[in-house]
């Protein structure tokens, strides 16, 4: 191995990690994230799906965006979309679990696209496979119900529903494109233990490990 860099680990003690060929110059990008703490577990919401969709030749192919694309003109859709990609190159040797619910389905449905639809199904058969073993439990659903509590009433109807089910459903993380419910995220994750993160965070968290996947 060549490149190592000096981490400090979720039990506090130091370890010599090997990165190779992405010299990690700051150690303390990989104190900041731990790698047991990065999420395994990611609940997509719908727009994080159908970014997913919309822009998947360049997510998974790396075919140029035109300049004249409205998302260009979204703040942070591009940084977005680049961050979706680079997570999704090492996707599969990562092996993450990407979740959606009901509630994901029937926002998919309520927008009458087939193609759409059927892209939520590919999804909901990759959730059903990860969920098998480790649905939902009594505790991940009691966690999910103090959604009803008054202090997260600043949530929108469509944001607290699909919250609920990811917590219910055992995720650690929720993915989202959106800009509004990430400014909640800190009180989120301190009351129920989920982190709301965009691509832009998400990948953050997992640049300082991800040449142990490529």
């Amino acid at each position: 191995m060549s490149g190592e860099s000096t981490a400090t680990t979720a039990g506090g003690d130091c370890a010599r990690i090997g990165i190779i060929g992405n010299r990690v110059d700051d150690p303390c990008l990989l104190m900041k994230h731990p790698f047991e703490s990065l999420p395994r577990r990611i609940f997509l919401d719908s727009c994080t799906a159908q970014t997913l969709r919309n822009y998947g030749a360049y997510i998974y192919d790396g075919e140029p965006i035109p300049d004249s694309d409205p998302v260009c003109r979204v703040p942070d859709g591009i940084a977005n979309i680049e961050a979706l990609r680079n997570i999704f190159m090492i996707n599969e040797r990562a092996q993450f679990e990407w979740i959606v619910s009901r509630g994901s389905m029937q926002e998919a449905h309520d927008a009458r696209d087939p193609g759409h639809m059927q892209w939520q199904w590919d999804i909901a058969d990759h959730s059903a496979v990860c969920l098998e073993a480790t649905g939902p439990t009594a505790e991940s659903e009691e966690i999910a119900a103090q959604l009803d509590e008054p202090k997260f009433g600043y949530l929108s109807a469509k944001d607290g529903l699909l919250l609920r089910q990811a917590i219910a459903l055992r995720c650690d993380s929720f993915l989202t494109v959106e800009r509004r419910l990430p400014r909640n995220a800190a009180h989120v994750e301190r009351e129920l233990g989920i982190r709301i993160m965009t691509p832009i965070t998400h990948w953050e968290m997992l640049r300082p490990w991800a040449a142990l996947w490529h």
